[in-house]
């Protein structure tokens, strides 16, 4: 039910424009239907782009002499799954294909809903994991932001949270524990920059493991069989068996993508900050990471190497989006440390805090827009304004857009056209 309600909220909602972050997703699963590639160039639009020795930041001219994605393939091949009925000679709307993304996006979330009340059951009552699921779902970083479409952390997070609920368990069921590493391994390769937290994961996993051999031998067949794929695509189109491309297009974009010297600015505004901080967008997180048990102290360790990670990051506020975006994970995590452990804590506490993440999270799933306050501050320019309290994206959600010019790296369409490979695109009526 959890579940279903979450789709329901995710589609229901107003159908927006998100970052250039969503497009690779969109445009490569409709290319991989039409023509059974990955090759972005085939979009005219985006042909005529690079015809002009330029690239958009979400795109690498890679081994294979190709424009892929810097995302990797599985953000547009869990998207072709809701284009099958989609081949040469079709048209279909630019809004149906951003439905159609939205759709499985929610589908994607909802999954994880799931697990995360399965791996808060482990330890918690049934009313506390409804709870978990509810608040992770209902945040920010679930139907409102990653539940809108295809960014590269949708496909991801089933995996991690599938990895945190088979970690939950092993305890009580150990062939579940088994699987965990290679759902690690899956997500690491999904989105690389998650590392941390699946590092996390995985010490806690190896710890608890201990001296098994038998369980550390199935973890690694199965983590190299779950590899396996990956590190054939990314040998082949980056010479490399990691993903490599992000970093590519990060130095294309300026000479030092991460900025040590920045670290604590940037930890203050992930944190607290009224633009990115999750005091303000996601308070039980931070309680669940504050006050977590002994036993899952790696857990906390993974996700205070994540907001590193990620302050390290030149753009740390995740560019246009709605919250702590590139935190969205890490948030998943914290509502499970915060509901899901033997540790239980006051109502007093908790209930103000899933009470404002499930709130604020609501004002962005059907108020956020980019016109309302991103388009208009830029904090990609100016990272100062995320620090203002009055004029801020929480309470801007209840102010009605403004229109600016389109971003050339995300154009309006009015219908995309398969034709023997190739897709061809009309603008749209403005």
């Amino acid at each position: 039910m959890l579940a279903i309600v979450t789709i329901a909220l995710a589609v229901a909602s107003p159908l927006r424009k998100l970052s250039g972050d969503t497009v690779p997703a969109r445009a490569g699963a409709l290319v991989l239907r039409c023509s059974g590639t990955f090759e972005l160039d085939r979009v005219d639009w985006i042909r005529a782009e690079t015809a002009q020795r330029s690239m958009f930041y979400y795109m690498q001219y890679d081994k294979q002499q190709q424009f892929t994605s810097v995302f990797g393939p599985v953000p547009a091949l869990v998207g072709s799954l809701a284009l099958l009925d989609i081949g040469d000679g079709d048209v279909i709307s630019d809004e149906d294909l951003r439905a159609r993304e939205r759709w499985v996006g929610a589908f994607l979330v909802a999954i994880a809903a799931a697990l995360l009340v399965l791996a808060c059951r482990a330890r918690a009552s049934l009313p506390r994991s409804l709870l978990a699921g509810a608040v992770a779902a209902s945040s920010f970083a679930g139907a409102a932001t990653l539940g809108q479409g295809l960014w590269q952390a949708t496909p991801a997070l089933p995996f991690l949270i599938g990895a945190l609920a088979t970690l939950a368990w092993r305890e009580q069921r150990p062939w579940l524990g088994l699987a965990t590493p290679a759902l690690l391994v899956a997500v690491v390769m999904i989105r690389p920059v998650v590392a941390p937290l699946a590092l996390g994961i995985g010490l806690t996993w190896a710890i608890e493991t201990g001296r098994d051999r038998r369980a550390w031998l199935v973890a690694v067949g199965l983590s190299v069989a779950v590899a396996a794929p990956f590190v054939v695509w990314n040998a082949l189109h980056q010479n490399s068996p990691l993903s490599i491309a992000q970093w590519g297009a990060n130095r294309q974009l300026t000479e030092h993508p991460f900025r040590p010297s920045e670290v604590p600015a940037a930890v203050a505004g992930l944190l607290a900050s009224p633009g990115r901080g999750l005091l303000w967008f996601a308070p039980l997180a931070l309680i669940g990471f504050a006050a977590s048990p002994r036993t899952r102290w790696w857990l906390v360790a993974g996700g205070i190497l994540q907001v590193l990670a990620m302050a390290a990051f030149f753009k740390w506020h995740g560019g246009q989006a709605y919250g702590p975006r590139l935190l969205s994970e890490l948030t998943w995590i914290g509502v499970y440390l915060a509901l899901g452990t033997d540790r239980v804590l006051p109502r007093a506490l908790l209930a103000p805090a899933a009470a404002v993440t499930i709130v604020v999270g609501q004002l962005g799933l059907w108020g956020y827009s980019p016109g309302q306050w991103e388009r208009r501050r830029a904090p990609d320019v100016h990272p100062t304004v995320l620090w203002e309290l009055l004029d801020s994206p929480i309470p801007a959600t209840l102010t009605p857009p403004k229109p600016y010019p389109p971003s050339d790296d995300d154009p309006p369409m009015g219908a995309w056209r398969c034709e023997r490979g190739q897709i061809r695109t009309e603008p749209a009526k403005l």
